[in-house]
């Protein structure tokens, strides 16, 4: 855990320097903070059994999925924040990031092709997103459910879907923070034209706010 902190402040304090300072609450980690993680997984995969069937509906949509992590945070009063980077595994990168390829893509901005219907839609990033809590610990809703469908035609449940750091897996899973807060769904994911802006929007107030709040509790 150690390490990721370390990569963690590195990377928070890159996206300080690169982008605007409003984008990226002041976060530190105390990993002294007890967490119950089981109960956290629990509450977690009840939220999500209420909107989706299996867990086949997660992979590739880690950002939306990774705003309604953070709205089950809120009910549980756990501060955390958004990471965006790449993931370290067995055989290779996951979406194969580079600080290159990053920073191209926040100069670019929002880019969007038309689908079928002619309404503007956005192109897929490339990056992966995934929370990080106050004490250190991540919760990722999307990366097993997406290695479960290269091996297998069964949907993990929603409980087995949800990663966090601090449980046993036999793969190699290590993540790799590039940068923290809301500046990259900013920059590069979100747009007036977009139909997800208003639901991104909204989630960057409301996240804002509760940290507020959590700073007098």
């Amino acid at each position: 855990m150690d390490e990721y902190i370390n990569e963690f402040i590195k990377a928070m304090e890159w996206t300080e320097n690169k982008t605007d300072k409003k984008f990226n609450y002041p976060f530190s980690i105390n990993k002294n903070i007890d967490i119950d993680m089981e109960n956290v997984i629990s509450y977690i995969s009840k939220d999500f059994s209420e909107f989706i069937d299996n867990s086949d509906f997660l992979p590739g949509r880690c950002f939306i999925v990774v705003r309604e992590l953070s709205y089950v945070l809120f009910e549980l009063k756990i501060k955390h924040t958004v990471t965006i980077g790449d993931i370290e595994l067995n055989d290779g990168m996951y979406v194969g990031l580079s600080k290159q390829g990053l920073k191209k893509e926040l100069n670019s901005g929002y880019q969007y092709d038309i689908d079928d219907r002619g309404e503007p839609i956005g192109k897929a990033a490339n990056a992966h997103a995934w929370i990080t809590l106050e004490n250190g610990v991540i919760i990722d809703g999307t990366i097993l459910a997406s290695l479960n469908r290269k091996v297998s035609k069964e949907p993990l449940t929603l409980k087995e879907a949800i990663y966090h750091s601090k449980m046993n897996n036999p793969s190699i899973i290590r993540h790799i923070p590039f940068m923290t807060g809301f500046a990259y769904h900013y920059l590069v994911l979100t747009h007036p034209v977009d139909g997800h802006y208003d639901t991104y929007m909204q989630w960057y107030e409301t996240f804002f706010g509760f940290m507020e709040h959590m700073k007098h509790i």
